[in-house]
């Protein structure tokens, strides 16, 4: 996972029944995330402790531990594994695979920007992994982000925090569990319809977050600069992104364009599912290839493999 930070006064967390507490690894919009190890098996997880102010939502509890639960449900390459959610006293956690590496915008810090067919790899293990969490248990990630791709030693990447997707309805009749009132995302990656807080969402957030992951990671830029965050969010919600050959002029046009696709402000304009942003980057890849372009890194797709989306693996 990211390269862990000095650990905090631990006697405020430590008593996670079940778990010895390391140093923390980092935080985000629901916890403190720790290196943990589990007392039972002596397994290194990593251990997201929410924060209290949520803890104390009941209504909202029930539905992260429905969401939470349906994530362990999933076992795809690419993604975190989450092992279970737990509760002590106010304290609730959640125990996840623990990565060995470090993230996306850490690894933006060290490289610069990335080579294109790095960039589209990155952007194939993402679109697997979230078709297959569609197709399994109904699940939108809604917070896809350079700090959520975690790029593990032996060069797989693995998309983390799961815990914060939201899960629609898995069949006619059923009732998708929302969150009202509570939005979830990260300024630079947050789809417009997102920000403005629209009930009714579908993959296409998702896309639109990866677009822009992907547009950082080819460029090194996010796609919107502002002076404060108030400004970043409106220029999100209404304001076309730049051509990324602006920041990157020899960019592939057909990458360009791609990007420029899923990151419409208009969801209907993006690519309509996973399995068409997949064949898009598919064959950009190819494409890069055949002109031997190399990249600055190697990231190992679905295990080593190229499944489509309509084939995921397990």
């Amino acid at each position: 996972m990211a390269t862990p930070e000095s650990s905090p006064n631990r006697q405020e967390l430590v008593d996670v029944q079940g778990f010895e507490l390391f140093e923390r690894l980092g935080e985000g919009t629901m916890g403190v995330v720790f290196r943990a190890r589990h007392l039972f098996t002596d397994q290194i997880v990593a251990l997201k402790v929410l924060y209290p102010i949520l803890a104390g939502n009941l209504t909202y509890l029930a539905r992260f531990r429905a969401e939470a639960e349906a994530a362990t449900h999933l076992s795809h390459p690419n993604l975190v594994r989450v092992f279970g959610y737990g509760q002590r006293g106010l304290t609730h956690f959640i125990a996840m695979e623990y990565v060995e590496g470090m993230n996306l915008r850490e690894l933006l810090r060290r490289e610069g920007a990335l080579s294109e067919a790095t960039v589209a790899a990155i952007g194939m293990c993402v679109a697997s992994a979230l078709h297959y969490a569609w197709e399994t248990v109904r699940l939108i990630h809604r917070d896809v982000k350079p700090e959520n791709l975690l790029v593990a030693e032996d060069g797989r990447l693995k998309l983390c925090d799961l815990g914060i997707a939201k899960r629609m309805a898995s069949k006619p009749g059923d009732a998708p569990l929302t969150r009202t009132g509570y939005m979830l995302g990260t300024p630079h990656y947050i789809a417009p319809e997102q920000l403005k807080g629209a009930k009714e969402l579908d993959c296409r957030v998702d896309i639109y977050s990866l677009g822009a992951t992907l547009f950082h990671a080819a460029t090194g830029q996010t796609i919107h600069t502002a002076e404060n965050e108030f400004s970043l969010l409106m220029k999100q919600a209404t304001e076309p992104v730049r051509d990324p050959r602006d920041a990157m002029p020899g960019m592939n046009h057909d990458f360009a364009n791609l990007l420029l696709q899923m990151l419409d402000l208009d969801p209907a304009k993006r690519p309509p599912d996973w399995c068409a942003v997949y064949d898009a980057l598919f064959d950009i890849y190819q494409k890069l290839n055949a002109a031997k372009t190399s990249a600055h890194i190697r990231i190992s797709k679905s295990g080593g493999s190229e499944p489509k989306p309509t084939q995921p693996t397990a």
